[in-house]
């Protein structure tokens, strides 16, 4: 079975980002790089362990209209992205070129969508997504899709049906409704009050879903939860929407083919290393190309 190996690209970055202050790393010209470099790195290691015939690095490009239309403030707390990271994206979407993965956006549209659309479209292959995004939990399943979470010393962490279940207490299939009754701050999304993880669980385990649970709200033991689900049904209805995950391709699909994973262009990629003073990553680039380049030399090359 093929591969599609796909990048939650600023899940990865932001993490890169915080993980090492920006002033502690620039290039001879002053530009920050701690993040360019967290992502080399990460670059090079997947090219090492996670092989694959097709992949992309996905980005969110501007507002979710569909979900900000539901809810103006949809994300409205969040900051803008600090300047020293904005400068190091263009740098960023260059070594994933060179590294040989196709970049995918649409605009209005978030990473989420796109990544579980392509994972939608999978054509019989299995699909691997590295992020931190709890929401894509929702695509989990055996065999099909996993979602892979960088761990500290170089390992993965891989979720799988069995793992999702651990983490939240909820299969994949009930992790939609189950964020919906939660909330989510970190996307300005208030759940319904009284109602903590345990509760969530309990009740989807009961009922299996919203509309069972809104169905049964009468039956429950009086108290705050049971007050919420009798005010705030659209309240709750609204939540489920805004953490579905939609079936938007990108524009430019033409199909597998769109993600289909290139050689990385290691010549290309010791030449930006020169740029950003990355000499540690250069040693390294350098011994992938010097056998290409010797294979060329000896017109070995077809």
């Amino acid at each position: 079975m093929s591969r599609i190996f796909l990048i939650d690209a600023y899940s990865q970055i932001f993490r890169l980002f915080h993980a090492l202050p920006p002033q502690a790393m620039s290039n001879h010209k002053g530009d920050p790089t701690n993040a360019l470099f967290g992502m080399a790195k990460l670059f090079l290691q997947l090219n090492r362990e996670f092989p694959s015939e097709f992949g992309a690095l996905v980005f969110d490009c501007g507002k979710c209209q569909r979900r900000t239309a539901l809810l103006p403030e949809y994300k409205a707390q969040r900051p803008p992205m600090p300047q020293e990271l904005r400068a190091q994206v263009p740098r960023i979407r260059q070594w994933a070129e060179a590294f040989g993965w196709p970049l995918l956006q649409r605009e209005g549209v978030e990473a989420d969508d796109l990544l579980a659309a392509i994972a939608r479209q999978r054509e019989n292959c299995s699909v691997t997504i590295l992020t931190a995004d709890k929401d894509l939990g929702q695509l989990v399943q055996d065999g099909c899709v996993q979602l892979l979470r960088p761990e500290k010393g170089g390992k993965w962490n891989r979720y799988g049906e069995k793992e999702i279940q651990e983490k939240y207490g909820v299969p994949p299939r009930q992790l939609c409704d189950y964020l919906a009754l939660l909330g989510d701050k970190a996307d300005n999304i208030q759940g319904i009050p009284g109602c903590g993880p345990k509760t969530a669980a309990r009740l989807l385990a009961q009922w299996d879903s919203i509309d069972g649970i809104l169905e049964h709200w009468q039956e429950l033991d009086p108290g705050k939860v049971k007050e919420a689900l009798r005010t705030e049904k659209e309240h709750l209805l609204q939540n489920r929407e805004l953490v579905r995950l939609d079936d938007l391709l990108p524009e430019s699909w033409r199909g597998l083919e769109t993600i289909r994973r290139q050689p990385p262009d290691w010549k290309r990629l010791s030449t930006l290393c020169q740029q950003e003073d990355f000499r540690s990553l250069q040693e390294e680039i350098q011994r992938h190309a010097l056998p290409r380049q010797l294979t060329l030399d000896m017109g070995l090359d077809e």
